[in-house]
């Protein structure tokens, strides 16, 4: 089957995930993991060589201003029942890329049970903060939880590979899937300005992008697999001036979601665009906006009322198509009264066998429910 998403990926792409081949000085390549804070201190060219992480261990990269930082064969991590993050990197004008061939493997089965954040205790992989960085061709492989959470001002993040293909249900074994396995989220504890996201195929189980803080965001020519789709997840915080584009989704439970937090406190969400998408057999919605959303277990309903604690102003939606399965819904909104303001939506077409679009609170203009 992956093999069927990779020609559909190659097919509809003008991109190619790009690799690298690097080198430095030998006193500057880790090879152990005692020898990390030592190079880390010391080097600015930094390759780390293959390294096996100790159960419970946080492999941190505060990193020198100008450095690069290379991870390069199998980086991989040992049993411990924590919330990690298993790796967190920060620093200013920095560069972290992935060498040819190379792979973070979060080793994500031994965690899985199906339950996510409501079972065990399991580690998310990476918890980035940096500005003025490019982080490019990082390869990423099974994570426990949570993926990769960003903070940054002026970053790129560029041909990344995210494959969690394993722990879908119907492969994993029974009762051991993977669950809350965003793929990339920009958190809402940094202000995240002047952000891109751009030539990334991720395989996952919950948001493929997420994003609860923002400002300048561009996230472009994604394929994401399995997904709950290309999130704005409003909180108690301000996202302004988001681009999603040229991008695929495919067997996700939603496409396209944006979704306000009732119980986080008052936020914003404005001129967020969404453009040039294309959704194929999304399992539940199409496009779905919502703001009644709760912080839920699997399977459990969004059926509470909404409200206007984080309007949404401006959302656009321009050249989306696609279809949902049989049971999905095409188009799904609730907005609060005064909730929701000046959407315009144009060429937005999602087929849909058995449900109708449901539009409750708000149209958005010259789109017909």
């Amino acid at each position: 089957m992956r093999s069927l998403f990779v020609y559909t990926l190659f097919a509809c792409f003008p991109f190619i995930i790009v690799s690298y081949q690097t080198s430095a000085e030998d006193g500057c390549i880790v090879k152990e993991f005692e020898e990390v804070d030592s190079v880390i201190n010391n080097c600015k060219d930094i390759i780390l060589d293959s390294l096996s992480i100790p159960g419970g261990k946080k492999l941190i990269l505060n990193l020198n201003e100008g450095t690069t930082l290379t991870f390069r064969g199998n980086t991989s991590f040992n049993f411990y029942e924590w919330t990690g993050p298993l790796i967190t990197i920060s620093g200013n004008n920095i560069k972290v890329i992935g060498e040819k061939d190379s792979v973070i493997d979060g080793r994500g089965p031994l965690w899985w049970d199906g339950q996510g954040t409501w079972g065990s205790q399991k580690p998310k992989l990476f918890k980035i903060q940096v500005t003025n960085a490019i982080l490019d061709g990082i390869n990423i492989k099974d994570c426990p939880s949570l993926c990769t959470i960003v903070n940054g001002e002026n970053l790129v993040i560029r041909n990344w590979i995210i494959d969690n293909l394993e722990g879908d249900e119907g492969v994993a074994p029974e009762n051991n899937f993977a669950h809350n396995t965003d793929g990339i989220n920009l958190g809402k504890s940094y202000p995240n300005e002047n952000v891109t996201i751009e030539n990334c195929v991720i395989y996952n189980q919950d948001d493929c992008i997420a994003i609860a803080r923002g400002k300048n965001v561009t996230v472009r020519n994604l394929f994401c697999h399995g997904s709950h789709g290309l999130t704005i997840s409003g909180d108690n915080a301000v996202i302004d001036d988001v681009l999603f584009e040229n991008s695929i989704i495919t067997m996700a439970e939603n496409g396209i979601h944006v979704k306000t937090h009732v119980l986080n406190g008052d936020g914003l969400v404005k001129n967020v665009v969404y453009r040039n998408i294309t959704i194929l057999d999304a399992k539940h919605y199409g496009i779905s906006v919502e703001q009644n959303y709760l912080n839920l277990p699997a399977g459990q309903p969004q059926d509470g009322p909404p409200s206007n604690n984080i309007p949404i102003y401006n959302l656009s939606m321009h050249d989306i198509y696609g279809n949902v399965l049989s049971g999905g819904i095409p188009v799904f909104i609730l907005c609060a009264d005064e909730g929701c303001f000046d959407w315009k939506w144009e060429n937005v077409n999602i087929l849909g066998d058995s449900q109708n679009n449901n539009c409750t609170g708000y149209v958005p203009e010259e789109y017909e429910c």
